[in-house]
C-alpha cells in the first residue's frame, strides 16, 4: 500500500525485489496520486513489461483497501500515517502476516 507523496520510489524498489525473488505482487496505489497510479496501472498490467500473472495493481480508496486487507498475504508493506497503520496491523494480525510499517513524519532519519 503506497503513499501519495513518493509513489514511484515506494513502489519500484519493493516491486523489483519481490519479483526478482520469484514472488507475485499486489500493489495498492494511493488514490491521491492519480497520474502515477494511471501510469503504473498501464505499464504494469499491459503484459508488455511484466508477466500479467506476476502482478496486480489495485486502484481505489478506502473500500478497496479494506477488501484487500481481508485477503491472506505472505507479507504486507505499508507506508503512511499511524492511524491507518493500526488498521493495517490489525488486519495483518488476523492471519499472522509479517508486516513492514513505515509510519508518519516528513523527515524520517536515524539519529
Amino acid at each position: 500500500i503506497t503513499p501519495w507523496n513518493v509513489p514511484i520510489q515506494m513502489v519500484l524498489k519493493p516491486l523489483i525485489d519481490a519479483l526478482a525473488a520469484g514472488n507475485v505482487v499486489v500493489i495498492k496505489m494511493s488514490e491521491r496520486s492519480l497520474a502515477s497510479t494511471q501510469l503504473f496501472t498501464q505499464l504494469l498490467t499491459s503484459g508488455e513489461y511484466i508477466d500479467q500473472n506476476a502482478i496486480r495493481v489495485i486502484n481505489g480508496a478506502v473500500s478497496e483497501s479494506t477488501e484487500l486487507l481481508k485477503q491472506r498475504f505472505d507479507v504486507i508493506m505499508y507506508t503512511g500515517g499511524g492511524s491507518v497503520g493500526k488498521i493495517v496491523a490489525k488486519a495483518a494480525a488476523k492471519h499472522l502476516t509479517p508486516l513492514l510499517l513505515e509510519l508518519g513524519g516528513k523527515n524520517p532519519a536515524f539519529v
